[in-house]
């Protein structure tokens, strides 16, 4: 039996899309399922279906994960949204390039961060909330205190989790496996329930839940992936992917342990119940 026998190709129905759900909304199956995100990113963008768009919210924004992204189309794609964040997993060091040189593969997504916008975090109250660290530890916030600026805008690519053979213990760390594209709008009002104010907010639409990697290689593997709109998804991969930009880290961090760059701030209880305890019993007469 000749080689061309004994390894027979995949047959072509392996290569599907499926209407699911809502128009616009489709399954895929087999080889090149991430031209369906990629699409799916382009046809939001474009507000190819009414239900996509947004009062007072243009702007397409994109909130991600996936162990790895390198695919060209897909981050020419990001670069054209108003805002996004893709979380990837933490690279080990390639002991042949020295900082503050980077390896090709993390080259590219540098490259992304310079060219896209990243994303705002006045329009998502868990990151608002958060402040950059202060000699590895959140700032203690006490009466008369203010926050440190904290950074308005987070990098459009960010890593997450623990380099190579890093664990306690001998144990294995946890490492970011979900392939996750969560599509929705920033909008912007100026006024709320109780009257004028600057108000914003983000609206998820549309969620990719795949298989593929966000790279150029798993266009040869069979994988699956479909676009939904269940509104429970939507809340919930929103939770999760805030979460995971909210505890991230630069492209090529420093340590190869898991360190956010960002945290909720420390707040000095005695401190604050004291500043209170001496209001209440102030002379109104004083200054």
């Amino acid at each position: 039996m000749g080689d061309e026998e004994a390894q027979p190709e995949f047959r072509q129905w392996y290569d599907r899309a499926l209407d699911v759900g809502p128009a616009g909304n489709q399954a895929f199956f087999g080889r090149d399922v991430l031209a369906g995100l990629v699409q799916g990113i382009r046809d939001f963008r474009e507000h190819r279906q009414q239900r996509w768009d947004q009062h007072h919210g243009p702007g397409a924004t994109l909130l991600g994960c996936a162990m790895w992204m390198d695919d060209p189309e897909l981050l020419d794609e990001l670069a054209r949204l108003q805002a996004a964040c893709v979380v990837v997993s933490k690279q080990a060091r390639d002991k042949k390039v020295q900082p503050p040189d980077l390896p090709y593969k993390l080259r590219r997504l540098a490259d992304l961060n310079t060219r896209a916008p990243g994303l705002p975090v006045c329009y998502f109250p868990p990151l608002e909330q958060l402040t950059s660290l202060v000699d590895g530890e959140p700032p203690m916030i006490g009466p008369g205190w203010s926050l440190p600026p904290g950074d308005e805008m987070i990098p459009t690519v960010r890593t997450i989790g623990f380099r190579k053979g890093v664990g306690a213990n001998g144990s294995m760390p946890p490492i970011l496996h979900a392939k996750l594209a969560l599509l929705g709008r920033l909008w912007e009002h100026d006024e709320d329930d109780f009257g004028p104010a600057d108000v914003t907010a983000f609206t998820p639409k549309r969620l990719w839940i795949g298989s593929a990697n966000f790279t150029a290689s798993s266009r040869r593997s069979l994988e699956f992936g479909f676009w939904t709109e269940d509104p429970v998804l939507l809340r919930g991969a929103e939770e999760f992917l805030l979460d995971l930009i909210g505890s991230s880290e630069g492209i090529d961090p420093d340590a190869d342990l898991h360190l956010p760059e960002r945290a909720l701030p420390d707040f000095d209880d005695s401190a604050m119940a004291e500043a209170a305890a001496e209001l209440r019993f102030a002379d109104p007469e004083d200054d």
